[in-house]
Formats: structure tokens, C-alpha cells, sequence
């Protein structure tokens, strides 16, 4: 399968946490946990994947998003009736081999 492409337009800021994967380099896995992370009203169901490495360190990659601002806005005019968990999110990962 094909790896996604870089967005060669948009840049990652400095205070972008993807930034901290940069720091995997080097380390090893020691296990990989993956479910779906603890439901909240306020935000949309998602998946969760935690690396635990050999050092004693985790990480958790989870996703984020606007989803409460989108629903506030829609919300606001009167349209619509959404909730934040009324959305699911997933981590779509792609293997090249």
C-alpha cells in the first residue's frame, strides 16, 4: 500500500505535539496497547494506541480535532442537535513493505 504524501504547503509548528515523535529514534518497543481511549461529552469517540518502550517510557498517540467548535457553531444557529461523541475518529495506519 502507498504511503501518505506530505502537505508540502503547511508547515508543523514548534508547539505541534507531533513534534515528540522524533523521539521514538533509537528506542525499542517493548508492547503496543490499542482501544478506544475513555468516552467524554465533550469530545468524539476515538482510538488510542499506547508504545510502551523498553526504557520504561509511554507514549499515547491519540487523535484530536475542532469537533466541539464545529458543533457549537452548528448548535449556535439552531439547525442542528449534535454532540461531540456523536463523531468517531480513527487512526488510519498504513504499512510499507
Amino acid at each position: 500500500m502507498t504511503l501518505p504524501k506530505f502537505d508540502k504547503h503547511n508547515e508543523i509548528k514548534g508547539n505541534y505535539s507531533i513534534n515528540q515523535a522524533r523521539d521514538m529514534v533509537g528506542k525499542t518497543i517493548a508492547s503496543i496497547d490499542i482501544g478506544v481511549a475513555e468516552s467524554h461529552p465533550r469530545l468524539h469517540q476515538r482510538e488510542l494506541l499506547i508504545i510502551s518502550f523498553t526504557d520504561g517510557t509511554k507514549l499515547a498517540i491519540s487523535i484530536g480535532s475542532n469537533v466541539q467548535n464545529v458543533i457549537s457553531a452548528l448548535n449556535h444557529n439552531g439547525k442542528v442537535d449534535l454532540k461531540p461523541n456523536d463523531f468517531h475518529t480513527d487512526l488510519d495506519l498504513t504499512w510499507q513493505r
